[in-house]
């Protein structure tokens, strides 16, 4: 499908059920779309659409069945969306992932609140949090891209913020697409101080922020345009079709630009994982190997070895796992999960 497609319902049609399937992203452009889902306290509500407004996209880009059935009420046009022209089509509009962001922040504030009335206590939880929620559940479903930007607003916003160390942990964490943190302890509620944030007056303001940052504009046909390209497929889980743009994205040897090499060695690296991704250990093995020879230095050694270890232990290749799980222990930084999970794996095949 090369971009989004128009589908005509009639009144009483159903778009989706309950705990469908999250495959397609729609906007209302002409009609009513009901939304009828359980609340935390067992009670049915019903939310109306809006024009122009987007649905279905928390189940989507989570990658979890529907938690609402969205009605036709009179007939209707929907545009729908796959999860990666919808990726692509907000990249570089701000405004769309501010809404977005506000939409889900006052989700999470209605969810909490009942919570709240369950458990008998009291207001909502502020902003910051929330968005730090928000930022952590896009990371724990593998939506990297999203998660980082979270982490960058709360960053942004909340300078000396009761969360900032943890936001710059996973941003960086995120930025890279290593695994959320199997060992990080729980998000927890902790009180930033009086007043609103800088982050909360923007949301409460027209949404006029400029662009998410340079890579938003990239020109699509440039190397680093391109392994955004691949990268938001490989987030999408079409793998093949990821794979084939970074396999070509590794053979380039134009480069011009530092941000060209560096997409270029990222790209290698990619090369690896999608192949790891699609149980290719052989292959991966490979690939990773070529990073090592090519960026001994690189920025994802340490992630190439540990990869090199998990393929070896997949291959059945216990010692060779063994050997190399112990060198990603003594690379730098010592307290990483990586790290954590290298000793542990130590362990397991001793």
């Amino acid at each position: 499908m090369s971009g989004p497609i128009v589908r005509n319902y009639k009144s009483g049609s159903i778009v989706y059920f309950e705990k469908d399937k999250a495959e397609d992203i729609y906007v209302l452009q002409k009609g009513r779309v009901i939304l009828t889902f359980t609340s935390v306290n067992g009670n049915e509500l019903k939310e109306d659409v809006r024009l122009g407004e987007f649905f279905g996209v928390k189940s989507a880009l989570g990658r979890y069945p529907r938690e609402e059935t969205a009605q036709i009420v009179g007939d209707a046009s929907v545009l729908v969306f796959r999860i990666n022209e919808f990726e692509k089509f907000v990249s570089n509009k701000t405004h769309l992932i501010i809404k977005m962001l506000k939409v889900f922040s006052s989700q999470l504030r209605q969810v909490h609140r009942q919570l709240r009335e369950i458990l008998g206590q009291g207001e909502a939880r502020n902003a910051s949090y929330e968005l730090m929620n928000v930022a952590e559940v896009f990371y724990k479903n593998g939506n990297y891209d999203h998660a980082a930007y979270a982490f960058q607003q709360y960053i942004k916003h909340y300078p000396s913020g009761a969360y900032v160390k943890r936001a710059q942990e996973l941003y960086d964490a995120s930025s890279k697409h290593s695994p959320y943190p199997v060992n990080i302890q729980p998000l927890t509620y902790q009180q930033e101080g009086n007043g609103p944030s800088k982050l909360e007056e923007m949301l409460k303001a027209p949404a006029t922020q400029p662009k998410l940052d340079a890579s938003a504009a990239l020109d699509p046909n440039s190397i680093p345009g391109i392994f955004q390209k691949a990268q938001t497929l490989m987030n999408a889980n079409q793998l093949d079709e990821a794979g084939k743009l970074f396999q070509a994205l590794a053979s380039r040897e134009d480069s011009t630009t530092q941000e060209d090499e560096k997409a270029v060695e990222k790209a290698v690296f990619h090369l690896g994982l999608v192949k790891f991704k699609k149980e290719a250990f052989d292959e991966s093995f490979s690939s990773m190997s070529n990073y090592i020879k090519k960026y001994p230095k690189g920025s994802y050694l340490k992630e190439c070895i540990y990869h090199l270890a998990m393929s070896s232990e997949n291959l059945g290749e216990k010692e060779k796992a063994k050997t190399l799980y112990n060198k990603v222990t003594l690379l730098s930084p010592a307290d990483d999960t990586m790290t954590s999970k290298a000793k542990a794996k130590m362990k397991e095949l001793a």
